[in-house]
């Protein structure tokens, strides 16, 4: 029978396992594995999410880590960009690349194209960094005449692209993720780029253990968590798929208030309800607000439309009392940078200070070099 957990219960464990409520001393690859990796959409936001995340976290340790190829920036999970441990990109790269194939294998079908050859050769031309442009060239080229376009219902930009992508294997290289980096990415096969770090030829896991081992990283960094919190999480399609992946782990259930049954690892720790949470700042599209189905451990659902936008922006947001409990955004001008925090709710006179000096610490972690940093409050 699933043991009944508390909303409380269930956001403290959560914040403790994405490093939330205490910040690590551990290796950088260590933090970011544990948490499940950090969304990468925009460049300096998971330099951000570290931050709140890992103690004596600076810029440089992540464009270190980036360049020494002890991290990797690829698309992964729900078909995003995230850093992740580059031990743990085989991996996820099998498994969002099958379920990113499946999803393209029907247009790729009716242009003639047969998806894993045309990934394989793409790889293959891809033993050195390529950019976007060079890569539809080339994939173009294999199959002249061929109109993909016209292939995929409702059209689509970048065609050529997404098929010769949709199975994985690619990584970005630097200086995409470097610490303000907005040049046009490029890209190499992933078993090139991190041939010092992985072990080669790449061990082939059937799809059902990829998956099953993929599930219980995301319980390590997100559980406990329903069927449907997973399946978004990891985007995974399919019930049978989902479940037997579960089928392959030890696991303990609870019941959450709505009387949702959630899954965890069975080693998984609940953290009491009553456990003190920090004052934290998350960055856009931190993976704490997209990685579940229902989101309502950290955010109420009347603040929801605050949060995330009709163009599919999550802004950046600040934790107080273990709840989303407004959004943030920074400015620089000449002299000063400022802080500007939007809440929901009036905070309390201590969260407010604590915010403060979180802040003006996040601020200069920003902006090093800013003569003048200020945080100021924007009322509900």
């Amino acid at each position: 029978m699933p043991v009944p957990i508390s909303d409380d219960e269930l956001t403290r464990t959560t914040l403790a396992r994405q490093g939330l409520l205490a910040r690590s001393d551990d290796a950088l690859e260590d933090v970011v594995g544990r948490v499940g990796g950090l969304q990468a959409q925009h460049a300096d936001m998971p330099y951000v999410a570290l931050w709140s995340r890992r103690a004596g976290q600076t810029i440089a340790d992540l464009e270190a880590a980036l360049t020494r190829r002890s991290v990797v920036k690829a698309t992964l999970m729900r078909s995003t960009l995230h850093v992740v441990p580059s031990e743990r990109w085989p991996l996820l790269d099998a498994v969002s690349g099958e379920q990113r194939a499946a999803a393209w294998r029907a247009s790729a079908r009716r242009a003639g194209v047969d998806l894993a050859e045309l990934n394989a050769a793409v790889r293959a031309f891809c033993a050195t960094p390529r950019s976007v442009d060079e890569i539809e060239e080339h994939a173009a080229s294999l199959y002249p005449g061929t109109d993909v376009v016209g292939a995929i219902p409702g059209g689509v930009s970048r065609a050529w692209w997404r098929l010769a992508s949709a199975a994985g294997g690619l990584v970005h290289v630097p200086p995409s993720g470097m610490w303000g980096s907005h040049a046009a990415p490029r890209y190499q096969d992933g078993t090139v780029w991190l041939a010092d770090r992985l072990p080669l030829p790449l061990p082939q896991l059937a799809p059902d253990e990829a998956r099953s081992l993929a599930v219980a990283g995301y319980l390590t960094a997100f559980g406990p968590a329903s069927l449907a919190d997973i399946a978004r999480g990891l985007g995974i399609r399919g019930a049978t798929a989902m479940k037997t992946a579960l089928g392959g782990l030890d696991l303990r259930t609870y019941e959450a208030r709505d009387g949702r049954v959630l899954y965890d690892l069975a080693g998984g720790e609940v953290v009491p309800g009553d456990t003190p949470t920090p004052v934290r700042f998350l960055p856009r599209w931190d993976q704490l607000l997209v990685a579940f189905d229902v989101r309502e451990r950290v955010l109420d659902a009347e603040q929801a439309a605050a949060v995330y936008r009709r163009n599919a922006d999550v802004l950046p947001t600040v934790l107080l009392d273990g709840r989303v409990a407004g959004t943030w955004a920074s400015e620089r001008d000449k002299d000063a940078a400022t802080l500007r925090i939007t809440t929901f709710v009036e905070p309390s006179a201590g969260a407010r200070q604590e915010a403060e000096a979180e802040g003006l610490a996040l601020l200069r972690y920003l902006e090093p070099d800013a003569p003048q940093v200020s945080v100021t409050w924007v009322e509900p």
